[in-house]
């Protein structure tokens, strides 16, 4: 598009350039012409006012001065008329008498005492260039007629000179002299032209050097900054390759004809265990299988690759030959994607898949036994009212109503868990679920001996979330760090806005912390380190801030202890003014 944009421009400049040069030789020619055919009519007249004195002998006439006058190179013909057109005087004597122009051309004509130009066609086909005027042989001047000289030159009127042939003769051609006469002059313009054409194909051919060279420079200038802007934008693309290849996650080896490692970035340095640039140069047999090239083109392949001399490791590997142009091979591509952390994943899947599986099992069989618990309790109560108090039957009988009771709150637990969680959201402030939930787990921690620490809860964000659920979740959280604490301590609970924009809401305790092999299996339901326990409290909790949009973080304390963080996206934050819109 810039060549074109460029060549375009430069074509319109030398077009306008040649047009401009070719208006100007127009003008030229046609000046020339128009000067050259009022030379001819002053010479015309100036011949006429001397024979009108008689200085070329009594018998020249004007028809004789007419077709001398015609008979030079590059004219065709000289006439002179009436206003209405007919001539009256031609170089062509059969001419005499004829229309050279209507009346109405005439008038269109509108000739005066200044020379006038037109192209006009010839009878023959020819082009003339016409030009024309006012015929005044007067001396004085004036625009009527052939009147002759008055004064001192009365005496040199030469009567004779007016008239065409047969002028005396009865019934001839009449006497010119004061008639209004126009005089027109037809000159060939086929010299001329023929001039014009050798200047047009002159100008025109030096646009055309003018036009190929400015293209060739153009194209030069194109190519110079074509070529640096590829040589650039090789290097970038060299620096963005290199770049990509470094940061990709999966490794990545070249491996040259000769078997050896001609490139490895540095996910594959890290799978073979080796430090920066060590793999380079090695043959591929100690990094890998030496099977592995045999399966070119043949897609990825998942193994349990040794690789470091370590243990074996799920890798997919895909190996592709890579060639030139022409189809020549210059080694092979070996990708190597490292697949323990997505079979982690798979199991965890599958693990949640059974957990859901039992807990949808769990809830239908506890829907189903908590109506006979009731009745079981109500008779237990009913039975241990008829003994008395104090006595092992009355125990027995308050025992088992307990115990329904723990029954009864677990089936509620896992039926929370079970079923689906129904959010309505409203602007709640978090400082506000904090304090309730302390104000609320308040008695408990007071029975453990541990201390209640909301300073950092005091100016908490806006949200839009459900403050039942989200304070249920909560709960959860604070009963959970108080029971962490068996020997007392200090619960501590903030809010605020995470650096990422996040709200988010802390509940931190000074127990003994968690176990790295507990903390990934803390949300799993039933699963529980209190001797009483359900299992079913975080995974509930966790379960709410889900469907919140959230995430809560388990985290050790550097003083001891464990920080569980709900986090909530900045998507759920929101004014009062935009929650009533």
């Amino acid at each position: 598009m810039l060549v074109i944009g460029a060549a375009a421009i430069l074509a319109a400049v030398v077009i306008a350039m040649a047009v401009i040069d070719l208006g100007r030789e127009k003008q030229y020619v046609t000046q020339l012409l128009l000067e050259k055919g009022a030379a001819l009519i002053k010479a015309f007249e100036a011949g006429t006012r001397t024979g009108m004195r008689g200085g070329f002998g009594a018998n020249i006439r004007l028809q004789h001065l007419i077709e001398e006058t015609a008979n030079q190179p590059g004219i065709f013909y000289i006439a002179v008329t009436d206003t209405d057109g007919r001539i009256l005087a031609h170089n062509n004597a059969a001419r005499i008498g004829d229309q050279l122009f209507s009346p109405k051309a005439m008038r269109e004509l509108a000739p005066d005492a200044t020379e006038k130009w037109r192209l006009a066609k010839e009878d023959d086909g020819r082009e003339s260039f016409l030009v024309y005027r006012r015929f005044i042989p007067s001396a004085r001047g004036g625009g009527r007629g052939l009147h002759g000289f008055h004064g001192n030159h009365s005496s040199m009127h030469n009567p004779g000179f007016f008239c065409t042939d047969d002028c005396d003769v009865p019934g001839g051609r009449r006497d010119l002299r004061g008639m209004p006469l126009i005089i027109f002059v037809g000159l060939d313009v086929a010299p001329i032209e023929a001039a014009r054409r050798v200047d047009l194909q002159n100008t025109l051919t030096t646009a055309g050097v003018l036009l190929v060279l400015g293209l060739g420079g153009v194209l030069a200038l194109f190519w110079a900054q074509s070529y640096r802007a590829q040589r650039r934008a090789l290097r970038q693309t060299t620096a963005l390759a290199s770049e990509v290849v470094a940061a990709m996650p999966a490794g990545l080896l070249l491996v040259a004809p000769d078997g050896r490692v001609a490139m490895a970035n540095g996910a594959a340095e890290s799978l073979a265990g080796v430090a920066s640039g060590d793999l380079v140069g090695r043959p591929v047999g100690e990094v890998l299988p030496p099977d592995i090239l045999e399966n070119e083109e043949g897609g990825e392949r998942q193994m349990d690759v040794i690789v470091g001399g370590g243990g074996p490791i799920a890798l997919g590997v895909a190996v592709s030959a890579v060639r030139t142009e022409e189809g020549t091979p210059v080694g092979s591509l070996v990708v190597l994607r490292d697949l323990r952390e997505m079979r982690r994943l798979e199991a965890e899947i599958r693990r949640r898949e059974k957990l859901a599986a039992v807990g949808n099992l769990a809830a239908g069989v506890a829907h189903e036994i908590r109506n006979p618990l009731s009745s079981i309790r109500g008779y237990a109560a009913y039975f241990g009212a008829k003994f008395a108090p104090g006595s092992e039957d009355r125990q027995a009988a308050e025992v088992m109503v307990r115990e329904v009771d723990r029954l009864n709150r677990v089936i509620s637990e896992l039926i929370e868990f079970a079923r689906p969680s129904d959010i309505k959201r409203r602007p709640v402030r978090l400082s506000e679920l904090a304090s309730h939930a302390a104000r609320l787990t308040l008695p408990d921690a007071t029975a453990r001996g541990v201390s209640v620490d909301i300073a950092g809860a005091v100016e908490g964000p806006e949200i839009l979330a459900d403050p039942d659920r989200l304070t249920q979740a909560l709960l959860n959280l604070c009963l959970n760090a108080i029971q962490a604490m068996q020997a007392g301590g200090v619960m501590t609970l903030a809010t605020g806005t995470a650096p990422d924009g996040r709200a988010f809401l802390s509940v931190a305790d000074t127990g003994g912390g968690i176990d790295d092999m507990e903390r990934d299996r803390i949300f799993d339901p039933y699963y529980t380190t209190k001797p009483h326990g359900t299992g079913l409290g975080l995974p509930i909790a966790h379960k709410i801030v889900a469907a919140h949009g959230g995430e809560i973080v388990l985290a050790a304390r550097p003083e001891g202890g464990t920080v569980a963080t709900v986090y909530l996206p900045s998507d759920f934050r929101r004014t009062k003014t935009e929650h009533h819109e």
